[in-house]
């Protein structure tokens, strides 16, 4: 295991994480500081033309090489999937239903943070264990900062998680221009 993507891989992993880190920057525009909102919409909107970028050149590089192209790949992939998001909605209903909403962005931040994980052995990268570290660490800051300050916790988990994502799709689009 390395950080040897395959490059159609690469590519769609570039325009998902540049989708993912501007819906997560996105998020984070809930009640941030207000010196906070410019950076945040600037990396919303990076992390909306690498999604487009990241899509061409998966469009460009498109083949049957990928870590999913074995049926059980594919099947692992979906259980994780699966995985993540059933614990992240039932996780987000119970804390809407206690009144406690302000917890659900680093909630799902930490779920998905936490399938990065079994991703990491999927896609043969262990770079994900950073993006997955990352995430994590943002929904820790996410509660350590609201009970500090009172800050929102979309502001400080939205923030980080968008960041690394956006790191992530750069990182991707380089791997697919150095290929």
């Amino acid at each position: 295991m390395g950080t040897e993507l395959v490059v159609r891989d690469a590519a769609v992993m570039a325009a998902i994480f540049g989708f993912a880190a501007m819906m997560w920057l996105g998020w984070a525009q809930e009640a941030p500081p207000r010196t906070w909102r410019f950076w945040l919409g600037a990396g919303a909107v990076l992390g909306a033309l690498l999604a487009i970028g990241g899509g061409l050149l998966a469009w460009q590089n498109w083949s049957p090489e990928s870590a999913l192209a074995a049926e059980s790949a594919r099947r692992t992939f979906g259980i994780v999937a699966g995985i993540e998001f059933g614990l992240a909605g039932i996780g987000a209903a119970l804390l809407g239903l206690t009144k406690r909403a302000q917890w659900i962005n680093p909630w799902i931040a930490l779920v998905v943070g936490l399938h990065f994980i079994p991703l990491a052995h999927l896609f043969n990268d262990l770079w994900l264990y950073g993006l997955a570290a990352i995430m994590v660490a943002g929904a820790g800051a996410a509660v350590w900062q609201h009970r500090r300050t009172g800050t929102m916790p979309s502001a400080v988990s939205g923030l980080v998680s968008g960041v690394g994502l956006l790191a992530y799709a750069i990182r991707d689009v380089i791997l697919v221009l150095a290929a």
